[in-house]
């Protein structure tokens, strides 16, 4: 029997395609907001939404750079090039730094971050041989490119907004006025710095000898005694960002762009939307906000013209993600917040599919909401009967697309939505409508949320119905809702801080939502476990069915499930509280997850359970929650927060996508869907061939849930066995003894859990 499957085996055509492989992470960093641009190496960098990319303009190569790669961490504050070493030195929001070589080599430097200053905040960079001043709310760190240290840290008790080097001094401006220190004597005393002057700036620059300032209204001035550090009046006009270059001053304002010389000459130009700007050879690279990178002539006579377009890699259009949802290897994500106190997100809706993001129509439907109304996009259902056609729900009501094109928009206005405060000036932005969710039916169900009627529902003809209760109205926060298999609704209600407590609704319309008579329903706030103790839920985030049936719901407490969810309308109803052996002797276990709070809950094709936390990362445990199998974290991994809100997987990839309060990472799981049978034609290994620099996993896709794996070599000896975790099976290419397989073809055998179907194929390995 054996020999005839291998036979078989050799008739099967093996895909040599691409894959992510176990265990990779991605970061899908927004890069549609370009807000500053530096010449390193022959490339243009740019900072682009707290991340960074690179523009060669020889050969028209763009490069992201990320915490998975080769970065440490998440959230540029500003970059800096320092010619003299050759390097490009990147400071986070955070305080850590990197300095990358010319090589695309970096190296970190925690020593900022790790600090024990009080206020880190960095107000500003500038450059001086091979330092890097950074002034600091804190004073000025300086930091030693060449010897890759903190040199000095010069703390004079003021916050330090903006300093130059000039004739051996550093001229630091801070809140409380001008401030000089002579380099060469003990800047570590706060008595060596001297106060010039109280006039407050919060910027200043050396233009060939001439110091031009900046107050915090952002106009220009001069200092015309360096002595006495007195400010002269140059112009008017309010700016926002400065690029100095070849002697020369760049005021960007809103519309004009005005450059100033050493002898105070100015000139203005209109602004074609530029930030910031770098030159490389003739060319004017600027950073010009939601346009990214553009290519410019310029000259004194016409100012800035146009000569590379719009360079911006393919990428989200904001960091913006909030609630995710896949349907058939679609992420579509939503980029604003249920949250108290209420944080302004700009409406932010879009899709990523085979490898390309797409942004859904929003002028149309931003000229018509208006700045105010145009916020907070808070959950997407996509059509089950057309992939096409989706709605979301938002601060100012339920919006319809078609196409990614936007349809219709529906509020208090038009619709039997209702607001908050409908006699608000902006009455519109207070029709919170969350949850959106299909029944089996075809219903469309949502939230109109803290209202009279809570729940709202659209009828596959279009018609719109009411479902009240009392025990519901005027709660704050309801954002998901979940059909059972048995066709019952779990609709979750989070605590918005105020009187309300979080708690379950769960709802049996037995079928009929026109007819109340026959319903069902239960709302609750107290939770009693296996073992009695009770708890009172504060915040409710989520609810879960895993493939078992089992309901699985996180809150403040930590996670909670109910293996017998029919019993939910008795009175004596409890859930289950996970406990995770200690395996120490004792024969002790301690509450899964216990007192951290669980936002979000994803099942993987294994069953097994993916829990997205707020300050504690990521957990996956196994099916019933006894055993954790990873913890991700900020520090263990290239996960970008700690504060999860929002977990999708993609079962037929395994791929897991983490929403996150900074933006969106994910991580190529070892689980898919498992598929019904077994199938020689559906059965794949990645990557084929294994060639000599591939160290990572071989993966196993197209199985059963349970599949016995069995790995033979040419000779049909046996060299591994395992079994898979839902559709997917990933090892490392060695023999069970732990010996690395030698080159030629191996053998995958297959059989479902019962041994009564079977599937085959092959690889190659080359070493």
């Amino acid at each position: 029997m054996l020999r005839s499957v291998i036979a078989a085996v050799f008739l099967c055509v093996t895909s040599l395609s691409t894959y992510a492989a176990y265990g990779d992470w991605t970061i899908y960093n927004a890069y549609h907001n370009a807000t500053k641009t530096v010449v390193f190496e022959s490339s243009v960098y740019v900072l682009s939404d707290g991340g960074l990319y690179s523009y060669n303009p020889e050969d028209t190569h763009v490069e992201t750079y990320n915490k998975v790669y080769p970065l440490s961490d998440n959230g540029i504050h500003d970059i800096a090039v320092v010619t003299s070493t050759h390097c490009l030195v990147i400071i986070y929001a955070n305080s850590n730094i990197d300095i990358m070589n010319a090589k695309g080599e970096v190296y970190n430097m925690p020593d900022l971050k790790e600090s024990a200053l009080t206020d880190k905040t960095i107000n500003n960079v500038y450059v001086s041989g091979s330092d890097v001043y950074i002034s600091t709310n804190s004073g000025i760190v300086v930091l030693d490119t060449r010897r890759r240290v903190i040199s000095n840290t010069y703390n004079f008790g003021h916050i330090v907004t903006s300093i130059i080097i000039d004739n051996g001094n550093i001229i630091a401006v801070t809140p409380d006025g001008f401030y000089v220190g002579r380099i060469g004597d003990n800047l570590l005393d706060a008595n060596n710095w001297i106060c010039k002057s109280t006039s407050q700036f919060q910027k200043i620059f050396n233009v060939d000898g001439t110091y031009i300032v900046i107050p915090t209204w952002l106009q220009l001035r001069y200092i015309s005694d360096k002595e006495k550090m007195t400010v002269g009046y140059v112009d008017n006009a309010n700016f926002t960002t400065f690029s100095l270059i070849d002697g020369l001053l760049f005021c960007f304002g809103a519309n004009e762009v005005v450059t100033i010389d050493k002898d105070r000459n100015l000139t203005r130009y209109s602004n074609p939307g530029i930030t910031h700007v770098c030159k490389l050879g003739n060319t004017y690279w600027a950073a010009c906000g939601t346009e990214g990178l553009k290519g410019y002539k310029f000259d004194t006579t016409d100012g800035f013209t146009p000569t590379v377009s719009s360079v911006i890699p393919n990428s989200p259009i904001r960091n913006y993600f909030y609630k995710l949802q896949i349907n058939d290897g679609r992420l579509l994500s939503v980029g604003g917040t249920l949250e108290f106190p209420i944080v302004q997100n700009t409406y932010t809706v879009m899709k990523y599919e085979n490898g390309t993001w797409t942004t859904f129509e929003e002028d149309k439907l931003h000229a018509e909401l208006g700045d105010i109304l145009f916020r907070n996009s808070m959950a997407i259902v996509q059509d089950p009967n057309d992939s096409e056609h989706h709605f979301v729900g938002a601060s100012a009501g339920l919006i319809e697309y078609r196409n990614y094109k936007y349809v219709k928009h529906y509020d208090h206005t038009n619709s039997p939505l209702t607001s908050i405060l409908p006699d608000d000036r902006y009455a519109g932005f207070y029709v919170r409508t969350t949850g959106l969710n299909y029944d089996p039916q075809g219903n469309l169900w949502l939230f109109n949320n803290e209202c009279d009627t809570i729940i709202r529902i659209i009828r596959p003809d279009g018609k719109w119905l009411a479902y009240y209760t009392q025990e519901l109205a005027g709660h704050p926060t309801f954002d998901r809702a979940i059909f059972d298999q048995r066709g019952w609704v779990w609709i979750n209600s989070r605590n918005s801080g105020r009187s309300n407590n979080g708690g379950i609704f769960v709802l049996d319309t037995n079928g009929t939502i026109n007819q109340r008579s026959d319903d069902r329903q239960r709302f609750f706030y107290i939770i009693t476990n296996q073992d009695g103790t009770t708890y009172q839920v504060n915040t409710l985030n989520c609810i879960t069915e895993d493939l078992d049936g089992t309901i699985w719901i996180g809150c403040n407490w930590g996670t909670f499930a109910t293996y017998n969810p029919t019993g939910v309308f008795n009175t004596d109803f409890t859930f289950t509280q996970p406990k995770v052996p200690r395996n120490d002797g004792t024969n002790y276990a301690d509450y899964l997850l216990s007192e951290i709070e669980v936002r979000c809950i994803a099942v993987d094709g294994g069953n097994r359970k993916w829990f997205g936390t707020f300050g504690n990362g990521v957990y996956l445990t196994n099916a019933d929650g006894s055993e954790i199998l990873q913890h991700f974290t900020t520090d263990n991994s290239p996960l970008i927060s700690n504060d999860i809100y929002d977990i999708a997987i993609d079962g037929s990839t395994g791929e897991v996508y983490f929403a996150t309060t900074k933006g969106l990472v994910s991580y190529s799981g070892d689980a898919t869907d498992p598929l019904a049978t077994l199938d020689d034609a559906t059965m794949k290994v990645y990557p084929n061939p294994v060639r000599p620099e591939y160290q990572g996993p071989i993966t196993v896709t197209g199985l059963m849930s349970d599949t016995n794996v069995k790995i033979v070599n040419a000779a049909g000896r046996l060299v591994h066995e395992g079994k898979s975790t839902g559709g997917q099976y990933t090892w490392t290419p060695r023999t069970t003894s732990g010996q690395q397989l030698a080159s030629g073809i191996y053998y995958v055998l297959a059989t479902d859990a019962d041994g009564h179907k079977g599937a085959a194929t092959k690889f190659l390995i080359v070493k």
